[in-house]
């Protein structure tokens, strides 16, 4: 990793989530092409495709060494690449399709060599909300042109939130509420944002206190819990699929 220069991943990643977001911004409240995916809940639009391949021309004009992968597009794999990128043009597609302000733009990069994850930008353009990250460089926020350090929640708030999402499948959604209850003593309320990476992110920016969910893909956790890891809290990367995504739960 001594090789690779965070600050030239992190701002390609930031100039690149940046744009993608853009894209979904010009594209939202007009008429959709709406298709559904895994289920009838689980959907794309010509909005993810058109934001992920401007994500895409963007990293492999300034970075055409490294392997891609993404939501919407099969892998583009560069042989002795040493980064990998992890992109999700938009998080949170069902609450974009309604006009719902909570969904987001993702891209993430991986020293390959280590497995490390080194850079991550999370874009909220209808919030207005750029959240950013390189390894052992803290997490920052960027808002209303302002732009400052996260720090997670207080450690002192008694009366604490946890926010999660769920599957598209019936039957797991039905053992995902059982295992939500079994957390509540320990919490006042949920919240429920339709965006993992927003989820992870609010903990990092200290509006949530933690965060979990189970079957989510690398694409929507992968710049997230870095800066959320960078926000000083104890994360956990699924190592499997079905495996928990999570912050500052043990």
């Amino acid at each position: 990793m001594n090789s690779i220069d965070l600050t030239e991943i992190l701002d390609c990643a930031t100039h690149a989530a940046k744009a993608g977001a853009h894209e979904l911004m010009n594209r939202l409240g007009t008429d959709l092409k709406i298709e559904s995916k895994t289920s009838l809940e689980d959907k794309v639009t010509d909005a993810d495709l058109a934001s992920e391949k401007i994500i895409r021309q963007l990293i492999q004009q300034h970075r055409p060494g490294d392997s891609i992968s993404g939501e919407e597009f099969e892998d583009e794999t560069v042989e002795n690449a040493q980064v990998r990128w992890s992109i999700d043009p938009l998080d949170g597609t069902v609450n974009f399709t309604r006009g719902i302000p909570f969904f987001a733009t993702s891209v993430a990069a991986q020293d390959l060599e280590s497995g490390v994850w080194i850079a991550g930008v999370v874009v909220a353009p209808a919030l207005d909300l750029v959240y950013s990250a390189k390894k052992g460089g803290g997490a920052w926020l960027t808002s209303k042109g302002v732009t400052k350090r996260l720090v997670g929640p207080p450690a002192s708030r008694e009366s604490k939130i946890i926010a999660t999402g769920f599957s598209y499948s019936a039957i797991e959604r039905e053992q995902q509420f059982i295992d939500l209850a079994n957390r509540m003593p320990d919490f006042a309320d949920v919240r429920r944002m339709g965006s993992a990476a927003l989820d992870a992110c609010f903990v990092a920016d200290g509006s949530i206190d933690a965060y979990y969910e189970r079957h989510i893909k690398e694409h929507d956790w992968a710049a997230a819990l870095l800066i959320a890891e960078e926000a000083g809290q104890q994360v956990k990367r699924p190592k499997f699929s079905g495996d928990v995504a999570s912050v500052n739960l043990n």
